[in-house]
């Protein structure tokens, strides 16, 4: 009971002073608390810009080129700079604060010792600064990238351009990527050649499922192609999609997933990317494509194929999907194929007497735009022989003139020489001299219109045999050489293809 009592007594004093520490100790956390939560907050929460360099860009100044167009393309190149990503761009507001305030205005700080100034009352560590100039067609841009702090110029880049002005905001587009240290992205690299209409597509090789790696990527080269011949899409070349996959250590074939490709097609830099699967089942094939859109891998368009018989007719299945895929309807020569079977489809051409330059220029020689039309150049077949129509219609215009003038040179000759009034005679004879200048005037243009008719003709004739088939030519029309899309030199190339059945 003493226990009892002591511990009584003693208990609620020793809560009390705990409660009190407690209480201390809350309070002090939380006001060291709050004096970190700053700092800690910004270690967990990551500035966009942190990190990256911050540059500002004066307006270009312009020589023979008006205030108003170098603001629009300085304006331009700010746009796509803040595009990159690679920089933190100082707004043109803040520029022109800073400008204001010094009394400048950005079209009179054209020197590097003004832009320095500017930079270094902004903050920054990079001014951009530039000229655009005109000089008789040919439009110039210099620009250069350089530290505010030492002065040292870090990029220098120079275009030149004939054209249209407008044609300067690609330029301008291009030059903010490459003044930066970066390669400009295909959309604005196919823009510059006017390919822009055309979309870029890669294809990874197709997944083989009950067949060897090698047949399935020869069905890809072979798919590849066949895409390439619709002249509606630029190919990314297999060697370059072979070389980022080897630099993601990724091994052939085992990028299959939707996700892998839509990060190769981010990398390389295309629209849409196109993968695929050959199965085996038995004597039965299967063929499964998909074409999604890398931005947002929403699909564009599914293919599938079962198909049974030879291998050789898979090759004419994979090179029809080339259309199909694209949404276009397959050349007739390829349904014709895939309906008699590929050898007796090759029969049946060898059959037939093969076309000829020659050929096309005998068929035009008797009657022509025949040879063009031979040629399957129908447009320009439908030009000569209008061109010829026209001209034999004036041939029998001049013709029907000249006949007209005869007949009046012959009716008021024999009235003047049957004639015995003085004053008829004489009205008859200036009849008479009229309608024979009026017969010469017919008769020259008629020898004018017989000779362009004859040179028309000729040149007819020569202009099919110049289109006429070449003998290299395939049975299918297919052009070996054919333009394609190289990421690594970001250009336009020629790429050579050789069918191997």
């Amino acid at each position: 009971m003493v226990k009892l009592y002591i511990k009584s007594k003693v208990l609620p004093s020793v809560r009390d002073g705990l409660k009190g520490h407690l209480v201390l100790f809350l309070l002090r956390f939380s006001a060291i608390f709050l004096l970190l939560t700053p700092f800690l907050l910004g270690q967990f929460i990551t500035d966009p810009g942190a990190g990256k360099p911050t540059v500002a860009i004066l307006d270009f100044e312009g020589r023979n080129v008006s205030p108003q167009e170098v603001q629009t393309l300085s304006e331009r190149m700010r746009t796509e700079i803040g595009n990159t990503n690679a920089v933190r761009l100082i707004e043109r507001k803040a520029v022109d604060k800073i400008m204001e305030e010094q009394g400048f205005q950005q079209s009179g700080c054209t020197t590097d010792e003004c832009a320095s100034e500017v930079g270094e009352l902004l903050g920054v560590q990079y001014m951009i600064s530039g000229a655009i100039g005109l000089m008789g067609k040919t439009y110039t841009i210099d620009a250069k990238m350089f530290t505010v702090e030492t002065g040292e110029t870090i990029e220098t880049k120079s275009v030149s351009y004939e054209g249209d002005i407008s044609g300067l905001l690609i330029e301008m587009e291009i030059l903010a990527w490459e003044i930066v240290g970066l390669e400009a992205p295909t959309r604005l690299k196919l823009k510059r050649t006017g390919e822009e209409d055309k979309v870029t597509v890669a294809v990874m090789d197709f997944e083989g499922r009950g067949i060897s790696i090698l047949e399935a990527q020869t069905l890809t080269d072979r798919f590849n192609t066949s895409m390439s011949n619709t002249k509606k899409v630029l190919m990314v070349e297999r060697g370059t999609m072979s070389d980022v996959l080897y630099e993601q250590g990724f091994e052939t074939g085992s990028c299959t997933s939707d996700e892998c490709a839509a990060e190769v097609g981010a990398m390389l830099g295309v629209q849409f990317m196109v993968s695929g699967a050959v199965g085996k089942l038995g004597d039965t094939y299967t063929i499964d494509i998909k074409m999604f859109k890398v931005a947002t891998g929403a699909a564009e368009n599914m293919q599938s194929v079962t198909y049974q018989g030879k291998v050789d007719g898979l090759i004419t299945e994979i090179e029809i999907l080339g259309w199909t895929i694209l949404g276009l309807n397959a050349p007739k020569k390829l349904l014709e194929k895939k309906r008699l079977g590929t050898s007796a489809f090759l029969a049946q051409e060898a059959k037939q007497a093969p076309k000829t330059q020659v050929g096309a220029m005998m068929r035009s020689l008797f009657i022509p735009g025949l040879g063009q039309f031979y040629s399957e150049k129908k447009l320009w077949g439908y030009g000569w022989l209008a061109a010829e129509a026209v001209i034999g219609g004036l041939i029998y215009l001049s013709y029907s003139n000249y006949n007209t003038a005869f007949n009046d040179y012959n009716s008021y000759q024999n009235q003047y020489v049957n004639e015995t009034d003085p004053v008829l005679i004489a009205k008859f004879r200036d009849n008479s001299e009229s309608s024979h200048i009026d017969m010469e005037n017919a008769n020259s243009s008629m020898e004018i219109m017989v000779a362009v008719f004859g040179t028309v003709w000729i040149a007819n004739a020569v202009h099919a045999y110049m289109v006429g088939p070449k003998q290299n030519e395939t049975a299918f029309n297919d052009v070996p050489v054919r333009l394609a899309y190289d990421q690594h030199t970001n250009q336009v190339q020629f790429a050579l293809s050789i069918p191997l059945d």
